[in-house]
């Protein structure tokens, strides 16, 4: 028979008290904090072919791919052939997608009539009473006009507008200002001639679509020039020699118009005034200059791969800039005439790569 404990603290050890456990694992805890391996430092990542730059990192797994067994090399190719299947069912995926957007944009086209006789006050909306959309709270759109120069300056230029002004004056203008993209096309003498823009439409083909932009009479353009048009071609299937980068319909070319100007008005030429060396009169020459409206004259290359990279870099943005109207602008103008889309332009969509840019991706690749 065990014996009795004489006292308390015999209990607590006999029993293995709650309090001395407790005790026990606050130290341990407390050791662990202050515990550091020597050698966690000097721990570095284990290296990985992602490491690599892209040049280097193709040559490696090239490499790597001629080191491994003959069948295992066929089942590789195999596997290629199988990818390639794939880029022919991706093809016709993306075609249909082209055909149904092409469809539905002419449900569209009474909407954008609609719009088209809002904005040149042809129509009068009635009085909306109901929104249909969240709106942000206006604490969270502050606008420090006092510490920043530049809100202040974008104050100081928004014109008037009069309560008995019709329609919505200089629309299309200030979506275009309002996008990075297309602002960085427009100077400020371009400015009076587009506030006479009415309207931008599309017109689709099958391999290719058309921006239309519609001006009302002006003194810029003749009357036989008040509906300049761009026109892009599309390659619905996968460049040949790089297959596997197909990501969709890419612009591949496009096509402007000739602008008939009025005599003196032509807003893509300047007359520069200069004095010849060692002579007292002045010579007046007809400069080249900056404006949107070159936007209607690009450069032509049959052949992208063989330009210059001049030409490349224009044809690039020119692509971008127009896969946007088709996409973006046309469609959903309002919106960015209001800020509601100030921040989707922010990432770019694969559809909108142009060929130049799906070349330079697979040459640093290559390289």
């Amino acid at each position: 028979m065990m014996p009795m404990a004489d006292s308390a603290e015999e209990v607590n050890q006999a029993e293995g008290h709650p309090d001395s456990k407790a005790d026990g694992i606050s130290e341990s805890l407390r050791s662990l904090d202050t515990y550091a391996p020597e050698s966690a430092e000097s721990v570095e990542p284990a290296l990985s072919p992602a490491d690599l730059p892209a040049r280097s990192r193709k040559a490696f797994l090239r490499h790597m791919i001629g080191q491994l067994a003959e069948p295992v090399q066929n089942r590789i190719r195999a596997l290629r052939h199988n990818q390639l299947q794939q880029v022919r069912i991706s093809e016709q995926f993306f075609r249909e997608v082209y055909e149904l957007e092409r469809r539905f944009y002419g449900q569209s086209c009474a909407l954008f009539d609609a719009r088209r006789d809002i904005l040149e006050g042809a129509v009068e909306p009635p009085v909306q009473t109901e929104k249909s959309w969240p709106e942000d709270p206006q604490d969270a759109l502050y606008l420090d006009f006092g510490n920043n120069e530049e809100l202040r300056q974008l104050r100081q230029k928004l014109a008037p507008v009069s309560p008995t002004t019709v329609g919505v004056p200089r629309f299309w203008l200030t979506v275009f200002q309002n996008v990075p993209l297309l602002s960085e096309l427009v100077q400020d003498h371009d400015e009076p001639l587009l506030e006479c823009l009415t309207d931008v439409r599309l017109a689709y083909d099958q391999d290719s679509y058309t921006v239309i932009f519609q001006f009302r009479p002006n003194s810029f353009l003749h009357d036989s020039s008040l509906l300049l048009t761009k026109r892009y071609f599309l390659q619905h299937s996968a460049d040949p020699e790089y297959p596997f980068l197909f990501e969709g319909p890419e612009i591949v070319r496009c096509e402007g118009c000739h602008i008939h100007w009025r005599d003196g008005s032509n807003l893509t030429l300047q007359t520069v005034e200069s004095r010849r060396r060692n002579r007292a009169r002045r010579v007046t020459k007809v400069m080249p200059r900056e404006s949107f409206f070159r936007f209607f004259a690009p450069p032509q290359a049959l052949d992208l791969s063989l330009a210059d990279e001049t030409t490349k870099l224009i044809l690039g943005n020119d692509f971008e800039v127009g896969f946007l109207l088709r996409t973006q602008i046309v469609p959903k103008a309002v919106l960015f005439y209001t800020g509601d889309l100030v921040d989707s332009l922010s990432a770019a969509t694969p559809d909108s790569r142009s060929l130049s840019s799906e070349a330079e991706a697979e040459q640093e690749q290559i390289l």
